[in-house]
Order: C-alpha cells, then structure tokens, then sequence
C-alpha cells in the first residue's frame, strides 16, 4: 500500500477530495460507515452527495386547471425535504462520530450517476465512494445501476462497497 502524499515540507500529509455518494439507503450508509471504518485518512476533505431526482407528481389534466393537485404537490415536497434533512443529519453525525469533518452538498438531477461523474470531475476528487444494491446482470442492465454507470464513465478512483460482504465483515469484527 502506498503512502500518503505529503506536501513539499514533508510535514503534513496532502489532503484528499473524497466524494461520498449518499441518498438514506442501506447501501450508501454502509458506504459511508465502510469509508469511515477501512478508508479514511487524517486530512481528507470529505463531500457527502446527495443527488435528488425529480419527484413523480400526480397527473393532471391541462383544460381543467382547476384540478391541479397543488395540495398533493405541497405534500410530497414537504415530505422530500424532511426526508433530505435527515439523510443530512445523519450522514453527518456518523463522520463527526468518527471524528471526521465532512459538508453535505445536493444536487437536483433526472440522472444520479451522471451528476456524481460530473461532481466528481468539478472537484477533482481523488476517490469517489458509492454503495451497491447488489443487482445481478439481468436486473443490472434492466433496472439500471448507479454504481456501474460511475464505473463505466468516470476517470477517477471509485471504491464500490458490495451490500453482502460489509455486513458480513462487521459482524465477525
């Protein structure tokens, strides 16, 4: 394993741009807390990604606009941005329980993993982390994946943590 970078002094080691992808799932909490139990160096600068896709708003009919479902509308918002805060809230006091310094960014996207490629490239991030559902190829080329569009689109280090294999290495810590 290599060393950290140190600056021309030689004294203090050169921090990292990590980028952290995070949305409230299993799978990005154990990326996160994977991070921050196996991968973390002292002067990292930590950014914890949230991208928010769109919501799916209830249909309404545009010659009836007396039936636009603003009420609805109101509802899920409110629901989005309370649900944002606590993936905030929460991925931050897992770094600040480890001691870790980190800032919690959004972005509103239709394509998460584009956005993530493209934070990644604006920051210059020297290692970009994202968990994994897990999909097998069939449902993978089906459903889509995050982690295997940043794989595929990136020129970066990106550190995908498998959903199994950390839960198991946990439980026999």
């Amino acid at each position: 394993m290599s060393s950290p970078k140190t600056s021309s002094s030689g004294a203090n080691p050169v921090s990292r741009c990590v980028l952290i992808g995070v949305d409230g799932s299993d799978h990005s909490d154990k990326a996160l807390r994977y991070y921050l139990d196996w991968l973390v160096r002292p002067n990292d600068s930590v950014t914890l990604f949230c991208v928010i896709e769109p919501p799916s708003l209830p249909a309404f009919s545009i010659t009836s606009l007396s039936s636009v479902p603003t009420e609805e509308w109101g509802k899920i918002m409110q629901t989005r941005v309370l649900e944002l805060a606590n993936i905030e809230n929460n991925s931050l006091a897992d770094c600040l329980a480890k001691r870790v310094n980190a800032r919690f960014l959004t972005q509103d996207a239709s394509h998460v993993g584009e956005a993530i490629v493209k934070q990644a490239d604006k920051q210059a991030a020297d290692l970009v982390v994202l968990g994994s559902r897990g999909l097998g190829a069939v449902k993978r080329t089906i459903l889509g994946s995050v982690s295997d569009y940043v794989l595929h689109h990136i020129d970066r280090p990106v550190c995908v943590i498998p959903q199994a294999s950390y839960s198991a290495r946990r439980s026999n810590k």
